[in-house]
């Protein structure tokens, strides 16, 4: 790597994947010690960014440049080769390529996923300590706010690309007042169109009306009013109409909707585990007493490898106890959100077992997975071809349709993008049943709001 660094430029890059426009007119500069975060919807065009910068897509149109023409770039992908490896191992190894690399510019994306507390602050500190310039793609916020003195947003919808300076917090703040100042625009465009377009019509009635008496006056009539200067008044009005300055309307974020109903108390005690202890070969957890409350909201944390994930499996009765008991109560419907994300890896269309899971018909089905962003396009698809997000939303919109009243989620945020956190946050705060939660995404964690923590020890 060298002291100095260089740049790394992006001008006015245009990408299409099949008939779909991803990036549109896309530029961005890169400068030594840069820390960019980029944001916006999954499939907005961050990851291909990244993929173009790194030289590993071609653009169709725009150009990327390198000065000095030998500056190295490094990009770490967001789906990693696991090779046998737990999530949280191919975390651990993914983080040591970048710990090692002398690149001048990485590309990141999504670095977070699968990073327990420890693995978070050790690429904090990485971050802050490296001089190579880093661009990076995360949904993390409390990874963000530190980090990054410039946020790269785009729009799903417009593929526009807007850029904040400052930290997450600055940026947050920026977005907000930009959007609300556009809808106030908005607005007001709205008001001052309608309110001219009411002009006009008054104006043309009156016109018709001043025309008919013209007429009944030619034909012997006694009004003699002139019609002309209505006329002029009609015109004058459409002259304002046209001259008025439009204002687009604003870009409303998709909104992932998770109408997450509790169908049934289910009793007071949702589920007990006393002195369970869990062995898989020589690895065991436990032993661990815990009792589940209607309404308890439990969070599961420790490093990975602390067995988290088998404890949940445990709860769930899908692992055997070597020791200690078990308890369900008799109404208790857990509905489940794994890690890995392997509920659809079959070849059908997603929208088979789907329909097999839930026992909707075809059209309710594609109701509901359409309120999940999931359309014609996806649900055709085999279900093992869905990218990572796509299969986190497809699970959701089984929590939804299932009428839980126990969530269990394993690192429920990994692989979804801003708006669709945020939006399971809302959700999750509604939900009346009871809430067992395994993250590493710490403000998900704050504003869950836990009744109570578990911690596992490595």
């Amino acid at each position: 790597m060298r002291a100095h660094g260089g740049t790394l430029a992006a001008t006015d890059i245009s990408k299409s994947h099949g008939g779909d426009v991803v990036l549109d007119r896309v530029s961005l500069v890169v400068p030594p010690r840069a820390r960019i975060g980029v944001v916006g919807p999954n499939g907005a065009g961050k990851t291909t960014l990244l993929r173009v910068l790194a030289g590993l897509e071609e653009p169709d149109s725009g150009r990327v440049t390198r000065r000095p023409g030998d500056l190295t770039v490094r990009y770490l992908a967001q789906q990693r080769e696991r090779a046998g490896l737990s999530g949280g191992e191919a975390a651990r190894a993914a983080l040591r390529q970048i710990f090692e690399t002398e690149d001048d510019v990485l590309l990141l994306d999504e670095p977070t996923n699968d990073l327990d507390f420890d693995g978070l602050r050790l690429l904090e500190r990485f971050v802050a300590r490296t001089p190579a310039a880093i661009v990076v793609v995360s949904h993390d916020r409390a990874f963000l706010e530190p980090v990054v003195d410039r946020i790269v947003e785009f729009e799903g919808e417009t593929r526009r690309v807007r850029e904040f300076a400052g930290s997450w917090g600055d940026y947050e703040q920026a977005r907000d007042a930009a959007r609300a100042a556009h809808e106030a625009a908005y607005e007001r465009y709205l008001g001052e169109r309608s309110r001219l377009e009411a002009l006009r019509r008054k104006r043309q009635g009156r016109a018709k009306g001043a025309s008919s008496r013209k007429l009944a006056r030619a034909t012997g009539g006694s009004d003699r009013r002139p019609t002309h200067a209505l006329a002029s008044k009609v015109r004058a009005a459409e002259r304002r109409l046209e001259q008025l300055e439009r204002v687009d309307k604003p870009w409303e974020p998709w909104r992932l909707q998770i109408p997450l109903e509790t169908p049934s108390r289910g009793g007071d005690v949702v589920a007990r585990l006393e002195n369970a202890v869990v062995e898989r070969g020589d690895f065991s957890v436990g032993p661990v007493s815990l009792e589940l409350r209607h309404g308890d909201r439990l969070a599961v944390i420790g490093p990975n490898g602390s067995g988290k994930t088998t404890l949940l499996r445990a709860l769930l009765g899908e692992l055997s106890l070597a020791g200690g008991t078990r308890q369900v109560g008799p109404s208790t419907r857990f509905g489940v959100l794994e890690q890995d994300r392997s509920l659809f890896e079959r070849e059908e269309p997603l929208l088979v077992p789907f329909m097999q899971r839930t026992g909707l018909p075809q059209s309710e089905a594609r109701t509901l997975l359409a309120t999940f962003a999931l359309y014609a396009d996806e649900v055709t698809r085999p279900a093992r071809s869905l990218s990572p997000g796509e299969r986190t939303r497809a699970t959701l919109a089984l929590l939804s349709a299932g009428g839980t009243n126990a969530l269990v989620l394993d690192e429920p945020t990994n692989h979804l993008d801003l708006e669709a956190i945020e939006e399971l946050e809302r959700a999750l705060a509604g939900f009346a049943g009871t809430i067992v939660l395994v993250t590493h995404d710490r403000r998900f964690l704050k504003a869950f709001a836990a009744t109570a923590t578990l911690e596992l020890l490595a």
